[in-house]
């Protein structure tokens, strides 16, 4: 099933063997080179101190209302989890970066991830192009495949049509 990160964060995060929850999803902590989602930021008793967090390999599953981890140990410090310390430390989240096409024109800035719930790929971006172009056309969607990732913007090989056939796609 198709998602967004935005359906992801502020969900409980519940044990399964107590039943008990053990934090909130307060970021989502991935890899746009790899496209993958790697883990999450967890606040816990409403502290983010300490930077905790869980590996997207410990979520055993996906309920409407809550992620489900086995136990308590699954949480752990940032730091002692090297996977996620290193994304974290090399700066690699792209929402917020500006997006355009190869020949120059201003697409938008990528607001939101769109994944695969069940493996954990990052499938493509939510684009937008200002609030009032979201209201009248809503935001687009561009795939994960045919972009180059800069420090500074993200270009997408593929033409853009805002054609009301569309709905947001790119083509």
């Amino acid at each position: 099933m198709m998602l967004k990160g935005r359906e992801i964060l502020s969900l409980p995060v519940v044990t399964s063997d107590a039943g008990k929850q053990i934090g909130e999803v307060k970021d989502i902590i991935y890899d746009p080179t790899q496209n993958k989602i790697l883990g999450y930021l967890v606040e816990i008793g409403g502290w983010l101190r300490d930077g905790k967090g869980f590996l997207h390999s410990d979520l055993l599953r996906r309920e409407d209302d809550c992620l489900v981890v086995e136990n308590e140990s699954i949480i752990r410090k940032i730091g002692s989890i090297p996977e996620l310390k290193q994304v974290l430390d090399e700066k690699r989240d792209i929402r917020g970066l500006r997006v355009e096409r190869d020949d120059g024109r201003h697409i938008g800035v990528i607001r939101d991830l769109v994944l695969d719930e069940e493996t954990g790929e990052i499938t493509g971006y939510e684009v937008s192009d200002g609030v009032i172009q979201d209201l009248l056309n809503g935001r687009t969607t561009i795939p994960n495949t045919g972009i180059s990732i800069a420090s500074d913007k993200v270009v997408t090989s593929m033409g853009v049509d805002y054609d009301t056939e569309m709905k947001g796609e790119l083509r």
